[in-house]
C-alpha cells in the first residue's frame, strides 16, 4: 500500500488559516478604527451644535424685548388699520369728485357757461350691508342754442370711464338782454361713487380718467 505524504498539504492549509485570520483582524481592526472616528466626528458636531444653540438661545433672550416691542406695534397698526383704510377711502373719493369737476370743465363748448352744479335730491343713508347709491349729480347751464346743449352731452359721454350715464332734463329759451339763450339742466351719473360717504362704503375702484383724456374741447376762458 502507497505512502501518503500529507505533511505538505497540511502546511498549506494551515498557511490559508493563518491568512483569513490575518484578514479578519485587520477587517475587525478597521472597522474598529472607524467606528471610534465616527464616533468623534458625531461627538464633535454635537458640541458644536450644542454650542450654537447655546448662542442662539443667549441671542434669543437679547431679542425678546424686540420682539415685544413688535407684537405691540403690530397690535397698534392693528387698531389703526381702519382708519387708516378709511382715510384711503375718503382721498380717493375726494380725487374723483375733483376729475369730474376736470371732466365737467373740458367738456364745454366755447359760449357754455355753467350756473350751478349739485347733487340729486332726496338721497339717503343706505341701509346696512346694502351696497351705496351711486351719486348723481344735477348741471345747470347756460349757452346760445340747442347745439351746443348736445355737444356738451356728447362730449360728457366720451368720457364713459368714469361717468355712466348723462340724461338731459330740461331746455328753455330764454332772452336775456338783446340775446337769445338757452338755459339747460343736465343729470350724471358718476360710477363708483358712493351718493353718500361712510365708513362702510366701497373703495372706489382705480380709474383710467386722466386730465385731457376724452378728446374733449379744452374749456374757455369765461368772463
Amino acid at each position: 500500500m502507497p505512502n501518503i505524504n500529507l505533511i505538505a498539504q497540511k502546511r498549506q492549509e494551515k498557511a490559508r488559516l493563518e491568512r483569513l485570520v490575518r484578514r479578519l483582524f485587520f477587517l475587525a481592526s478597521g472597522l474598529v478604527i472607524t467606528s471610534i472616528t465616527v464616533g468623534m466626528l458625531l461627538s464633535v458636531q454635537y458640541y458644536a451644535l450644542k454650542g450654537q444653540i447655546a448662542a442662539l438661545d443667549e441671542q434669543m433672550q437679547i431679542l425678546e424685548p424686540k420682539i415685544q416691542e413688535l407684537k405691540e406695534f403690530d397690535g397698534k397698526t392693528a387698531e389703526l388699520r381702519p382708519k387708516i383704510n378709511l382715510y384711503g377711502e375718503s382721498r380717493n373719493h375726494t380725487i374723483k369728485w375733483y376729475r369730474y369737476l376736470q371732466v365737467v370743465a373740458r367738456s364745454l363748448p366755447q359760449n357754455t357757461w355753467l350756473t350751478a352744479i349739485s347733487p340729486a335730491s332726496g338721497l339717503s343713508q343706505p341701509q346696512p350691508g346694502a351696497p351705496p347709491e351711486n351719486a348723481v349729480v344735477n348741471l345747470a347751464g347756460t349757452t346760445l342754442s340747442q347745439n351746443l346743449v348736445g355737444e356738451t352731452m356728447l362730449s360728457l359721454n366720451r368720457y364713459s370711464s368714469l361717468l355712466e350715464k348723462v340724461d338731459l332734463q330740461s331746455t328753455k329759451e330764454e332772452l336775456e338782454g338783446d340775446v337769445a339763450v338757452v338755459r339747460f339742466q343736465l343729470s350724471t351719473l358718476i360710477k363708483d361713487m358712493p351718493a353718500i360717504f361712510t365708513a362702510d362704503s366701497a373703495a372706489p375702484k382705480p380709474e383710467a380718467v386722466k386730465a385731457g383724456q376724452g378728446g374733449a374741447n379744452a374749456n374757455q376762458t369765461k368772463s
